[in-house]
């Protein structure tokens, strides 16, 4: 009897070790097509990754380098996560099978309160109506001419008088990182809302675009947006850093940083309400307006676009007397979104070019060369009698040397280092990889950037060079060999108006500009929803002695 007894734990006992054996192979890629990243029993390489906390990007760079393969495996715990930066793989993930890599539900709750179910932060039907709609109104030959003017006026009314009195005054040090902030953001809330924050001035009534295309907002409202946006941002990046429980419990509970993200999204949330609120009731006012919010709410009138999708979601749609329309909720989240990506990728991606332009005075000479062309060609066309503040958007257009150092900056310093997806289905990539279903799988652009094997041996030099052809126009790469703008279905559809206003931003300040970096300066990259440096970039101005242009 006790002899059957022990059989029957044995027999128990292997079963047992059986199906956990089962689970691991079913989680984990077949044997060599994918090597792990050093771990600890139960917890995994958690601990390796908390001690290069501090510089995770840079860490990741080795552990690819040291890797045989492009695709690694991380465990933490039980979880299972594949990083890679094959661009055949992430063709796969990006493109060949969109479908089956959709951001997921383990993505969703992080942004939730922020973006709620805005386009970057939702999934399949749902998403497809959104870039639908998106598409129709960033095709629009106007909007692009409404980015030129809105920036061009920003850059010149406010941006450059700032940087004149800074090198005129007996500090000419500025946090040139800050003031890029402050500038994108201004013009991403008017190419947005229609709503101007005037961060880069206290007299918010100076050098603001024709008040007659913009949407008023009391001053109490604004800087509550202002301020509310940074410290919701702030926050929910932290997200990342800690265990999902932590901040789970912290939000239930609401204390601590979870708190304080309920407190300024209520500030966030007053101002998105007043001004779609504001929008709807005075539209016959705002026909002459050409922001984003405006744009939605024309095109879902004229189109009546949300009655074409084939989704049934509380939050997405409203059917009101008039007839079907985007939902406020809805509304709010979109422009969110797009806030988020219109300031972020344009401040980062100025502000590590133009660092990297101070420490290559040769490639700095070469764009300078190409802007004194341009005004020099400006200068002899007959019958110019336009006003041009910056740069128009012809003059723009070729700007493709500058076009090259901005591509060469955004591959070295992506704003989006890495992007995560879900594994909806068991799949295999390319390369052999066994992924498992509700496996997360995220590309690493920034260590993708860097690595000799997709780049060359010169991957770690900055060298505007190889994104020319033999007659020094731009040339594109694959884009998922380069996905800093995504690839595939959802390619950014911004992408064009960031390359806009990064060069009318570059352009403009190495025109009329010196910018000197302070002695044993080294950038520090911070760890969040984008990345950019944690110290600033300080810089000594000086006004080029060239320079003709005059400032308000």
């Amino acid at each position: 009897m006790v002899l059957q007894e022990t059989y029957g734990c044995v027999l128990l006992s292997a079963c047992a070790l059986l199906a956990v054996l089962y689970v691991l192979c079913r989680r984990h890629p077949s044997s060599g097509s994918s090597p792990g990243v050093p771990s600890l029993p139960l917890v995994g390489c958690l601990p390796f990754i908390l001690l290069n906390k501090h510089r995770l990007y840079e860490w990741t760079c080795e552990v690819f380098d040291r890797s045989a393969s492009l695709t690694i495996r991380l465990t933490m715990g039980s979880s299972v996560f594949f990083s890679t930066i094959d661009p055949q793989c992430i063709e796969h993930i990006l493109k060949s099978k969109f479908s089956s890599y959709p951001k997921g539900p383990s993505f969703y709750p992080y942004f939730d309160e922020l973006l709620g179910r805005g386009i970057f932060n939702c999934d399949g039907s749902l998403w497809r109506f959104q870039r639908k709609v998106a598409s129709h109104v960033f095709t629009s030959a106007s909007l692009r001419d409404f980015v030129v003017d809105v920036a061009d006026t920003e850059i010149s009314n406010r941006l450059l008088p700032v940087l004149d009195a800074a090198q005129r005054s007996s500090e000419s040090v500025v946090d040139l990182q800050a003031l890029l902030m402050d500038c994108t953001f201004d013009t991403t809330c008017q190419l947005t809302f229609g709503a101007d924050p005037a961060c880069l001035e206290k007299n918010k009534e100076k050098g603001v675009p024709d008040k007659t295309v913009l949407c008023h907002v009391p001053d109490f409202v604004l800087e509550g947006f202002v301020q509310g946006f940074q410290i919701a941002l702030q926050i929910t990046a932290e997200r990342f850093l800690v265990p999902q429980f932590w901040w789970r419990t912290k939000k239930y509970f609401k204390i601590g940083s979870e708190k304080r993200l309920i407190e300024s999204l209520e500030a966030v949330n007053k101002f998105t309400t007043y001004v779609i609120e504001q929008s709807k009731s005075k539209r016959e006012i705002g026909k002459d307006r050409r922001d984003l919010l405006a744009r939605f709410l024309r095109l879902s009138d004229a189109l009546n676009v949300a009655a074409e999708g084939t989704f049934v979601d509380s939050n997405a749609c409203t059917v009101e007397q008039e007839g079907t329309s985007i939902s406020d909720s809805l509304l709010r989240d979109i422009l969110l979104s797009f806030i988020l990506a219109g300031r972020d990728t344009v401040a980062s991606g100025a502000t590590f070019a133009l660092w990297l332009l101070c420490v290559h005075p040769r490639v700095e000479t070469e764009v300078l060369k190409e802007i004194r062309e341009i005004l020099k060609d400006r200068q002899t066309s007959a019958g110019n009698t336009k006003k041009i503040g910056t740069f128009t958007y012809e003059e723009v257009k070729r700007m493709n040397y500058l076009h090259a150092v901005l591509s060469e900056a955004l591959r070295l310093y992506p704003p989006v280092p890495s992007d995560c997806k879900f594994a909806d289905e068991d799949d295999v990539l390319p390369n052999g990889t066994r992924v498992a279903k509700g496996s997360r799988i995220s590309y690493n652009v920034f260590a993708m950037g860097r690595a000799a094997r997709v780049w060359g041996n010169d991957c770690l030099e900055f060298r505007p060079e190889r994104w020319l052809d033999e007659n020094g126009l731009f040339k594109p790469v694959n884009p998922f060999k380069y996905p800093v703008f995504q690839a595939g279905p959802r390619t950014c559809l911004g992408k064009d108006f960031a390359f806009i206003e990064m060069k009318l931003l570059v352009a403009s300040l190495i025109r009329d500009f010196q910018f000197f970096l302070q002695p044993g300066f080294t950038p520090k990259l911070s760890y969040g929803v984008s990345m950019l440096m944690v110290n600033g970039l300080p810089l000594t101005v000086k006004r080029r002695s060239e320079s003709t242009t005059t400032f308000s």
